[in-house]
């Protein structure tokens, strides 16, 4: 496991970059029990992705819509397998629910408690919490490519790559925009892993989640 670091308020101030690090537990099983990876798109994409259509909204789904000035693209296609492409989706809402929680001010926004449980849930109230202790709301484009989407038993695995490079830290009080340069830092890697939500096959959530920060391997 690598070294963990967590996010402070005094690190939101100058990066303001959804960049705490965190691991647990996953349900995903015995890797042995994995599928084919399923490819994805790298190519870069200025049109922000939107949540699922309407008739795609599983019944009881909080929103997820984020301000204008906040734009998540998801420059990825969609997996041929149903499961993947349902579980890649709430995948894509658990992201969301995270910045609809910073857009709102709010740890405990009901988006989030919808698209994720577990460790998967503290990590995002954590990401959440660490933004209002620092005044901070964000604003800008993120980006997120190179998705690849595995079985592990009864869990789906997906990583992927974070582009973080236009993404910023606002002060709620002032409207002051921390704009950082792009660098190492501004490259994640992202690992979730994905259950269905107890009791029902039309909803995914996020179970764990672990972030490798100054990714290498994300830059382009």
């Amino acid at each position: 496991m690598r070294t963990r670091t967590a996010l402070t308020a005094a690190a939101l101030a100058t990066a303001a970059a959804l960049t705490l690090t965190a691991c647990g537990d996953s349900d995903s099983g015995d890797n042995g029990g994995s599928e084919k990876i399923e490819g994805a798109k790298d190519t870069a994409s200025d049109e922000p992705s939107s949540p699922a259509a309407e008739e795609e909204t599983p019944e009881g789904a909080p929103d997820v819509s984020l301000p204008q000035d906040i734009k998540l693209v998801f420059d990825w296609e969609e997996p041929s397998k149903p499961d993947h492409a349902a579980a890649q989706r709430d995948a894509e809402n658990y992201v969301r629910s995270i910045y609809r929680g910073v857009a709102e001010q709010e740890p405990k926004d009901p988006a989030a408690q919808f698209y994720s449980r577990d460790q998967a849930l503290t990590y995002a109230q954590d990401q959440v919490q660490a933004y209002v202790d620092g005044g901070l709301t964000a604003t800008g484009t993120e980006r997120y490519y190179q998705a690849e989407v595995r079985t592990y038993g009864r869990s789906v695995g997906i990583s992927f790559c974070v582009d973080q490079s236009k993404i910023y830290g606002k002060k709620v009080e002032t409207g002051e925009v921390l704009r950082t340069e792009e660098s190492s830092a501004s490259y994640l890697f992202y690992q979730v892993s994905m259950g269905k939500y107890p009791g029902r096959d039309d909803v995914w959530q996020a179970t764990s989640i672990d972030v490798e920060g100054e990714a290498a391997q994300c830059e382009q």
